[in-house]
């Protein structure tokens, strides 16, 4: 069929050649008689070789059995360096390569069609996840391009609840040479903010005690001078705050006592409060809950509480059979908090080391770990630092990084011990705020986990419109949970090992705040715009590629070359230049000869 049609294409060029020619040797004038031949011959010929297809032979030096793929990311101007047949897969680069490389629609396919490529060389930012998985072990060189300015990761907890202190954190790489200073803002100002210093790769922690319920949307922003030069949504849900039912007991009514007994009353904490007075006798406190029998503390009572607060001498002073219930009561869920006075003696021999005696730094300046937030200085008596034993974590340390209070797990249940006995001393010099995030932060630590009927986990950090998400829900039973998204009914997978857990899929078509309904309940999830946070997904885009090759990429050899010649078609354009060139040359003499 085309050869047919290239020699009817080439029969009708020479008739029209033959007709012009004719008349230019009949033309009365013949000035310039052998220009305008010449002209029709270039014209009709160019003509045909538009039609017709051009070809020659180009002999090339490529890599034996190595397939070249050029990623987004890559340096264009450079890629005449490199020796071979380039490739590329992404569609968005055809306009950026021009003809210096040949698309590949699927890469998978491509090399079940040519079993004898057994490596691959790869330019750029790298192929994204789901190819990398498809290349079943094929060797893997990466030559990746300098990763941009920007978020490099970020982290932070979506849900948290009222007056929780919300992070993010994460590294920031600034390669400009000017300072990048980075805010999160949400409810109409400035949140927080850091300065990434120039040419640097900088961690970040940004901190804002969230006070609003509800679903809402932050925003992480980079400044440069006065440029926005990344803008990325943080969305975040707040629930209300769950009260936690706190029990204390201790040796004497202490000032630590006391203080503490106040703040927890008027920041709405349920406190059953008990101290010894004498060796049978008590006095007791009930704030902001119903009064309840302390002489005689058993299991059951215990299991209605969330944290158990008490001192070292009370510990050692109730009988063996109350400590018992009470360390059941722990492996069981409730959380508890020790102040310890003389860690080496008694029952917590066991259960912690031999620490270090504190004589100097009579000014302690402490910082809450997780969080990494510094409390202002505190005068105090302290005595004794915690030394961490295998199973504990410190919480709360000094500014020589010893251990003021640690954390471990016990049973369901967590027990925190701290050797700080005079917290008080910042709500008497006006610091409520350490005093605040220093309780907060222990009680949080050991407090009872919450049981929720229903727990939802999208399977991406950054779900994107019109690409598939797994969903991940739990539930408190083994029953298939009726699931609805966007008034459609949605098919669960149940999880083999955990039968209370499932798997389901959506399609999101729009970004923002998305509803499922969960047993008719609602659950909400945030889908971002397909171009959010893409420097992080090139980040991780270029490690990923960068661990693949170092799992496969083991030969110390150099892949062998070979000569390969093959057929190249010739440019249109060339012809048409010359079709446009010989018509205007024909034209113009016509033109000229019809004024003379």
């Amino acid at each position: 069929m085309e050869m047919g049609f290239n020699v009817l294409v080439i029969i009708a060029c020479l008739l029209l050649l033959f007709l012009c020619i004719y008349l230019e040797v009949k033309r009365e004038n013949k000035h310039w008689l052998a220009g305008r031949i010449l002209g029709n011959i270039l014209l009709f010929g160019s003509l045909a070789l538009i039609a017709i297809p051009l070809f020659y032979q180009k002999k090339e030096v490529q890599l034996k059995n190595t397939l070249i793929i050029i990623t987004t990311g890559a340096n264009v101007d450079s890629l005449s360096k490199i020796q071979g047949k380039k490739y590329y897969t992404e569609p968005l680069l055809h306009q950026k390569l021009k003809g210096k490389a040949t698309y590949l629609p699927d890469l998978a396919y491509y090399l079940s069609e040519h079993p004898t490529t057994n490596s691959l060389q790869v330019f750029g930012y790298g192929l994204p996840e789901q190819d990398l998985k498809k290349l079943d072990s094929i060797s893997l060189s990466f030559y990746p391009a300098a990763a941009p300015s920007g978020l490099v990761t970020c982290h932070w907890i979506e849900k948290l609840k009222q007056e929780e202190v919300f992070t993010v954190q994460g590294q920031y790489r600034n390669n400009a040479s000017r300072t990048v200073q980075l805010k999160l803002i949400g409810f109409g100002t400035t949140l927080d903010s850091t300065i990434i210093e120039a040419n640097t790769l900088q961690d970040f922690s940004l901190k804002h005690q969230i006070r609003n319920n509800g679903k809402a949307v932050l925003q992480l922003i980079g400044l440069l001078g006065k440029d926005t030069v990344s803008k990325e949504n943080v969305p975040i849900q707040s629930f209300p705050k769950t009260p936690v039912k706190t029990f204390m007991l201790t040796s004497f009514p202490s000032f630590e006592y006391k203080f503490l007994k106040n703040w927890l009353y008027e920041k709405q904490y349920p406190v059953a409060a008990r101290s010894r007075i004498s060796k049978d006798k008590f006095s007791t406190d009930f704030l902001n809950r119903d009064s309840i029998k302390l002489a005689n503390i058993s299991l059951n009572q215990l299991q209605k509480e969330d944290v158990l607060m008490i001192d070292q001498n009370e510990l050692e002073n109730i009988t063996a059979g109350t400590r018992q219930t009470l360390m059941q009561a722990v492996e069981k869920g409730l959380g508890l908090i020790v102040w310890v006075d003389e860690p080496n003696t008694g029952s917590l021999q066991k259960r912690i080391k031999q620490v270090e005696n504190l004589k100097d730094d009579r000014l302690l300046r402490l910082t809450i770990i997780d969080q990494q937030r510094g409390l202002s200085e505190l005068s105090t008596d302290l005595k004794w630092l915690l030394s961490i034993q295998k199973g504990q974590q410190a919480l709360i340390s000094n500014q020589r990084n010893q251990t003021i209070a640690l954390q471990e797990l016990y049973g369901s249940g967590k027990i925190t011990y701290t050797t700080l006995s005079n917290s008080y001393q910042w709500l008497l010099n006006g610091r409520l705020e350490d005093y605040a995030n220093y309780w907060t932060s222990l009680i949080n630590a050991v407090a009872r986990k919450q049981s929720t009927n229903i727990n939802l986990n999208t399977g991406s950090l950054f779900p994107v419109i019109n690409e598939k998400l797994k969903l991940y829900l739990s539930t408190d039973n083994s029953n298939a949970p009726k699931v609805s998204y966007q008034n459609k009914s949605l098919t669960v997978n149940q999880n083999l090992l955990f039968p209370n857990h499932w798997e389901a899929q959506v399609w999101p078509l729009k970004s923002g705040w998305q509803t499922i309904q969960i047993n008719k309940k609602a659950e909400d999830f945030y889908v971002f715009e397909k171009q959010a946070w893409s420097s992080i997904k090139i980040s991780q885009t270029i490690q990923s590629n960068l661990d693949y090759s170092l799992k496969t990429n083991t030969e110390t050899t150099k892949p062998l070359k070979k000569e390969v010649t093959y057929k190249k078609e010739v440019s249109k354009w060339w012809f048409l230049i010359v079709f446009v060139l010989s018509s205007s040359f024909l034209w113009f003499e016509k033109r000229h000869h019809a004024k003379n």
